[in-house]
């Protein structure tokens, strides 16, 4: 990628009619983790037994969460601001036609993962869904990006995490809405599988936009973006390795959520550490880009 933008305009801009994202990220992991935190322990503590069409209309109503907090909490913001992230919606619907035309069918049909993927160590869990479904999610949603935002809607560092964000969320729609479709779980069960899904899909995002903003800002080493997907595929790779043993089964399997509480604890604890480790590296690099143009500023000034 060629950097076109000057050293030290970053602060400026992101103070001047542009809506800050990190908030709106932590306000969406809140809300959706109090939501469906909340019907994961009321399902536990006060078991309620509804009839199959009630249950499965409250499930597939909670494959759309997400996304309804989503345009609540960050889209509709957007066109209240004066400079407005215009392709949001556009980056989300393109992801999920491509969760749906290359992502699962690759994962399913070519890979057949569920057929000998989840009888494998932990070790070989997490190498197997990196080398596959990450590395296709990761490669499909950077895909959507370059092609969508690049580089004209790039303007700060933070649009970057905002259309990264736009994809998990359009991505993680289709693959929950499909789980959800096949397994028919029970609502508190469909709850842990919605943000479980999420999680993943929007932490490695974090990693793919902080590989774009490094390319495209800082003149990063051109190894900088592969490691970045790289990065993002094997936090896909993990978390789906680990998730399922703390389920008590595969999340590809009907009936085997039956822990979905240690599922929650685990999943709202590697939202806190993934988002918390991404915010540091963007904080980090933005501090950097602001010493170094300090600097080149202090040398041209004598």
């Amino acid at each position: 990628m060629i950097r076109i933008r000057q050293i030290g305009q970053t602060d400026a801009a992101e103070s001047y009619g542009i809506l800050p994202v990190w908030r709106r990220l932590s306000l969406l992991f809140i809300f959706l983790s109090a939501i469906c935190g909340g019907m994961i322990v009321a399902g536990e503590a006060l078991p309620a037994v509804l009839n199959v069409e009630l249950n499965r209309a409250l499930s597939l109503s909670l494959t759309s969460l997400p996304v309804a907090l989503w345009l609540l909490i960050a889209v509709l913001p957007e066109y209240r601001v004066e400079r407005p992230r215009r392709r949001l919606i556009g980056v989300a619907v393109v992801s999920g036609l491509a969760a749906s035309a290359v992502g699962l069918p690759l994962a399913e049909a070519f890979f057949v993962l569920d057929q000998w993927l989840p009888l494998q160590s932990v070790f070989q869990r997490i190498i197997g869904f990196t080398l596959t479904a990450g590395m296709i999610d990761a490669g499909l949603r950077f895909t959507v990006l370059r092609y969508l935002i690049y580089p004209q809607a790039l303007r700060v560092r933070g649009d970057a995490v905002a259309y990264a964000l736009a994809s998990a969320i359009g991505y993680s729609f289709y693959l929950s809405l499909v789980l959800v479709w096949r397994l028919e779980p029970t609502w508190n069960n469909a709850a842990i599988y919605v943000l479980s899904s999420f999680t993943i899909q929007v932490v490695s995002s974090l990693f793919i936009a902080l590989g774009i903003i490094e390319s495209y800002f800082s003149d990063a080493f051109p190894l900088v973006l592969p490691a970045n997907l790289l990065a993002a595929a094997l936090v896909n790779g993990v978390l789906q390795a680990l998730l399922p043993g703390l389920l008590s089964g595969p999340l590809s399997q009907a009936g085997a959520a039956d822990r979905p509480l240690f599922g929650l604890v685990f999943v709202v604890a590697a939202a806190l550490v993934s988002v918390t480790a991404a915010y540091f590296l963007y904080s980090n690099s933005e501090r950097l880009e602001r010493e170094a143009y300090v600097g080149h500023e202090g040398i041209d000034g004598i």
